[in-house]
């Protein structure tokens, strides 16, 4: 019995890992008939239901598994579970339970430091990606992890150091680049940035991302020709990047180009004639252009609506109104 039921599993599990999870159900089912108390086929009726997206059924599966046996797969599996109906209380003391029993469990740790960065518990994920580098792993995306929590600690040194020190391996070198870019954007260390996204494009020269900071970093030098030529290089790939031909227009606009700007602003419009970013500064633009009556009757919308650009928009009109 015990042997068919283990076949059975198996063939299960085959058929999982290539994708194919119905069948995979059905032999994982028709084992669970021989055997109700196998506790590997609890456990691989829960993953079906992770895949399914049926949590609450996964978390049966998993705590039935671990009533017959406490193994550290389980705990973890449970953990993922609650995790995904929110339950992080929950997860968090699953995935604890799991690297108790299983204290180089990699995956254990990256699951409760992973936990940790979803809850935006920052300072409790840099101990557990600090506790992998040190004693589970040196790969370069735990090092990367540890750089974007301390990012967003605002300990930008430590970020550096981490990310210096994962330059020197060849993996991900342009997304280790491209966070020392960031930090030293976000520092206005403008030259610094350049030189680290340009060592990120050389490895990857077609990542937008990378093109979009350098375009960023241009501005803050006031080279706004490079700033623009970036920009045009992610629109001929993305033309219906919303983000980044609003840049370009409101770019423009700051440098007198009015009728370019419109234009930017107009594209945008024309597939979202409800954006507020685009429509504010097509009021500004109107502005610039004397068109009075037409730049009043977009701010006035704007305000209705009551979005982000409400205030914005309410302290142009103010000005306005002061100088009719």
């Amino acid at each position: 019995m015990a042997e068919n039921v283990e076949q059975l599993n198996n063939e299960g599990v085959k058929l999982f890992l290539k994708g194919n999870i119905k069948e995979a159900k059905s032999k994982y089912n028709k084992a669970l008939k021989i055997n109700p108390l196998y506790a590997a086929t609890l456990n691989n009726l829960g993953m079906v239901s992770l895949q399914e997206k049926n949590f609450i059924k996964a978390t049966n599966y998993f705590k039935n598994a671990l009533k017959i046996k406490e193994s550290a797969t389980y705990f973890l599996n449970l953990g993922h579970a609650y995790a995904n109906l929110n339950s992080f209380k929950l997860a968090e003391g699953q995935y604890i339970k799991a690297i108790d029993k299983a204290p180089d469990s990699l995956m254990g740790y990256k699951s409760l430091a992973s936990l940790y960065q979803v809850q935006k518990q920052y300072d409790e994920s840099v101990k557990v990606w600090e506790y992998i580098i040190a004693n589970l792993s040196h790969d370069v995306s735990f090092k990367l992890h540890l750089a974007k929590d301390y990012i967003q600690l605002k300990e930008y040194q430590s970020a550096l150091s981490v990310l210096y020190e994962a330059s020197k391996q060849e993996k991900q070198q342009e997304l280790t680049w491209y966070y020392i870019s960031l930090i030293h954007f976000n520092s206005k260390n403008f030259g610094l940035a350049e030189t680290a996204v340009k060592n990120a494009l050389h490895i990857k020269p077609k990542e937008l991302s990378f093109k979009s900071l350098l375009a960023a970093i241009h501005l803050g030098l006031s080279d706004v020709e490079n700033a623009i030529k970036q920009w045009d290089e992610i629109l001929a790939i993305e033309p219906f990047n919303d983000k980044i031909r609003i840049d370009k227009g409101v770019t423009l606009l700051s440098q007198g180009f009015i009728k370019e700007s419109l234009n930017e602003l107009n594209i945008v419009l024309r597939n979202d004639s409800k954006n507020e970013k685009a429509n504010y500064y097509k009021a500004i633009a109107f502005l610039e252009a004397n068109k009075l009556n037409d730049a009043i009757s977009i701010l006035n919308s704007i305000v209705n609506t009551g979005g982000a650009f409400k205030e914005g928009a309410e302290k142009v009109l103010n000005k306005v109104n002061k100088k009719s």
